[in-house]
């Protein structure tokens, strides 16, 4: 299928966003403009198209999902988020992350079990579920994972994470808690919920410390 340049405007430092039947296509730099003769009104067809894709925007799009791992650990669904806001074309972001798949720099079956691991002792089975979906993980995969630490977590009852409240406090208020200041349970109760923990069982598991039994 053939498609027209119909505009290329400025992307950030030396770079210009292409536009094929107005719509955005890709980001080059102004030499790979003129490598490929890209210019308004210019006539992109399938060869061009693809020599773009494959010349350039892959090896350029694995690159950078190398990079962005330099420094952690990432989901796929990231990569492929910063690499699609990096302004590389659907198809980059498909080749890059199945090569970054095939040598196991993402794996999120692995991504998830690390994160279970380090969650262990601080956060519920549901409340961490609920964050690694939010990464963009599977269910299939969460569920997967959790089965590296299947001794590791209760029921996940509301009892359960009321004995996990419990523990935080008495990590946190090792004094324990009968004396606190208001500020200080305000701030206490601040840090629960931030973990994801619902003000009612914070509440429950609170009063529990201060009449035990």
């Amino acid at each position: 299928m053939e498609m027209t340049v119909s505009s290329i405007e400025p992307y950030g430092k030396g770079r210009s966003a292409v536009y094929l039947n107005d719509s955005f296509a890709f980001v080059l730099y102004k030499g790979e403009l003129s490598q490929y003769g890209l210019e308004p009104g210019v006539t992109v067809d399938d060869g061009l198209y693809d020599r773009i894709l494959t010349q350039t925007l892959f090896p350029r799009a694995r690159k950078r999902g190398m990079n962005l791992l330099r420094s952690m650990d990432r989901t796929e669904a990231d990569i492929r988020r910063r690499l699609s806001d990096g302004g590389y074309p659907s198809e980059a972001v498909d080749d890059a992350v199945a090569y970054l798949r095939s040598y196991h720099y993402i794996d999120d079956r692995r991504y998830a079990s690390e994160y279970i691991r380090c969650r262990i002792g601080s956060a519920s089975r549901k409340m961490i579920s609920s964050k690694l979906a939010e990464k963009g993980i599977a269910k299939q995969i969460i569920e997967e994972a959790f089965s590296d630490y299947e001794n590791e977590f209760g029921n996940d009852t509301e009892e359960e994470e009321r004995k996990l409240i419990v523990s935080l406090i008495k990590k946190r208020c090792p004094q324990g808690v009968e004396g606190l200041e208001y500020a200080d349970k305000q701030r206490l109760f601040a840090y629960l919920y931030g973990k994801g923990f619902s003000v009612s069982t914070i509440e429950n598991a609170y009063n529990t410390i201060l009449r035990p039994g």
